[in-house]
């Protein structure tokens, strides 16, 4: 009787090894694709950072060519039709 126990408790051994491989297996594969995704989250924060940057940049460059035509006296308008002033 302690054959058919002992062949019975080995082949739980076995699936249990082949479990736990099988999650180490998948652990690896998570990690790889956890790090693959941090890498690429920090591009793109870089990317964000860069294009906060040069938008500050634009905007600071706007400001002050507003500046140089309010210092001239020109007033910009929206309208599409140009100056009428000068025709």
């Amino acid at each position: 009787m302690a054959i058919p126990s002992l062949k019975l408790l080995e082949e739980k051994l076995d699936g249990m090894l082949e479990r736990h491989a099988r999650i180490c297996r998948e652990k690896a594969m998570l990690s790889q694709r956890l790090s693959e995704q941090q890498e690429a989250n920090g591009r793109l924060r870089e990317q964000l950072q860069q294009y906060e940057q040069e938008r500050e940049e634009i905007r600071t460059k706007l400001e002050r060519i507003l500046g140089q035509f309010d210092g001239l006296g020109i007033a910009l308008s929206d309208e599409g039709g140009g100056d009428e002033s000068l025709g």
